[in-house]
């Protein structure tokens, strides 16, 4: 494969995990910032496996970190030098997972250990790989299971500790089972249309065309994709903003909301603007939307896609959602708070190492911050949606009733069409969607007024 001079693959793939872990960004975000660095006839190959490389190494983090500690003598993975770690997980990876011969998979990550550290480096990765190959996972997954069956569960699905013992207690162990497994399968694909530029009929018509099989869903302008030949990406609609890739369960939050045409409506945690541009859409480019985000660099692209997409009723405001403050009162606000991301595992597995009961707890008090100035902005009998694509109560149910009973919102009897019921006493009034059973991201929506 020829690159620039002196980077092999497995130098790209551990640039990426560093800057995933070390900068919290997404493996898309470090797999562009990494080839932006990157020329040679092969540049779009070894995009296209450093992409796969990264998210089921991201997916299958827990098990590959298993194996390393089970092998590594008075330390510890996570205690080794992170970017010497990530060529340790790449090896271990390619000799586990992907079925590379172990010489192969040794030498590839020792040469660049050799290179980028010294000989004492290179020979203690050799030895732990070496060991790597004689090591029996599944004998070692049966010891497991005897000694801490949440730990084994843990291991075995590549899921935080936490996580699996969250969902067993939330859904019960065969269904929390069948979430972890659901989690782990390839990510399912889904396109709303473009009311702006065509209908969900040409579009379902023109994908067909184009060696896409799709299937209707519950939202009634959004695709579910069954089969393509060539990525959706690459199609001439996408790149005119025919349509856009957009979660099923993403895509019901504007129908919820149900803005109407002329009204004032405020996206508080806008980027990366699905939702807003949803609103626009539905809207039909009349009223006004204000999109807020702490992100300057995320509002950027925002910009350049509402310009490929027609929308033009979208003012975007730089500014913090839990003060942002504007003149007049809206009608209608979006509320997609930050979150654990706990319900887009099977999209983004980079998260489920990036939470643990401390952080979630502070994103708790952005949630409930972001409520109270949601309040203030909004008029009276004016309406809110609140969504999250986390799978926990207390980012849900527990904020829900927080606003009801300290911020002053009523919860609105909205009659959602598909998925399920949530918890606690509140449980009829609010929806939820999960990997198992509806094949999206898990999430969670429930309707406010003011």
């Amino acid at each position: 494969m020829e690159l620039f001079y002196r980077i092999t693959l497995h130098e790209l793939i551990a640039d990426i995990l560093t800057l995933i872990e070390e900068r919290e960004l997404s493996s898309k975000n470090a797999l562009e910032r990494v080839f932006k660095r990157v020329s040679g006839k092969d540049r779009e190959r070894a995009r296209g496996l450093a992409h796969a490389y990264v998210f089921e190494i991201e997916k299958w983090r827990k098990k590959i970190d298993f194996i390393a500690n089970s092998l590594l003598k008075g330390t510890r993975i996570e205690d080794l030098d992170l970017y010497l770690a990530n060529l340790l997980r790449i090896g271990i990876f390619e000799m586990k997972f992907k079925g590379v011969n172990p010489a192969i998979a040794t030498d590839s990550v020792v040469r660049v250990v050799k290179e980028k550290y010294d000989l004492n480096r290179a020979k203690f990765v050799n030895a732990v790989l070496r060991e790597t190959e004689k090591f029996d996972l599944e004998k070692a997954l049966k010891k497991l299971k005897e000694k801490d069956r949440i730990e084994y569960l843990s291991v075995k699905f590549s899921h935080p500790r936490w996580y699996v013992e969250y969902v067993i207690d939330l859904l019960g162990y065969e269904s929390a089972i069948r979430l972890l497994l659901s989690n782990n399968r390839p990510q399912r694909y889904y396109v709303r249309v473009n009311p702006l530029k065509t209908d969900i009929d040409k579009l379902a018509e023109y994908l067909e065309e184009h060696g896409v099989r799709t299937a209707r869903t519950p939202v009634d302008d959004v695709l579910k994709i069954l089969e393509y030949e060539t990525p959706i990406t690459r199609l001439d609609w996408y790149k005119e903003g025919y349509f856009v890739i957009q979660d099923l369960a993403s895509a019901y939050v504007a129908h919820v909301l149900a803005p109407e045409k002329g009204e004032r409506v405020l996206d508080l945690a806008a980027a990366p603007g699905s939702k807003t541009f949803h609103v626009a859409h539905l809207m039909e480019n009349t009223g006004k939307i204000v999109a807020v985000d702490y992100s300057a660099e995320r509002l950027q692209k925002m910009k350049a896609k509402m310009k490929v997409l027609g929308v033009k009723n979208v003012k975007l405001v730089h500014a913090d959602g839990m003060k942002f403050k504007d003149k007049e009162p809206f009608d209608k606000i979006i509320l997609d708070a930050p979150c654990s991301s706990s319900g887009t595992y099977r999209q983004f597995p980079e998260v489920k190492w990036r939470f643990d009961e401390k952080k979630i707890k502070k994103v708790i008090q952005v949630q409930k911050a972001m409520i109270r100035n949601a309040y203030k902005n909004l008029r009276e009998g004016g309406e809110m949606t609140y969504s999250t694509c986390s799978i926990r109560v207390d980012e849900n149910e527990e904020n829900i009733k927080y606003a009801m009973n300290k911020v002053g919102f009523e919860l609105v009897d909205y009659p959602f069409s598909w998925g399920e019921k949530g918890v606690t006493e509140i449980g009829d009034k609010v929806f939820r969607s999960f990997t198992h059973l509806h094949d999206c991201n898990s999430f969670f929506i429930a309707k406010l007024k003011k």
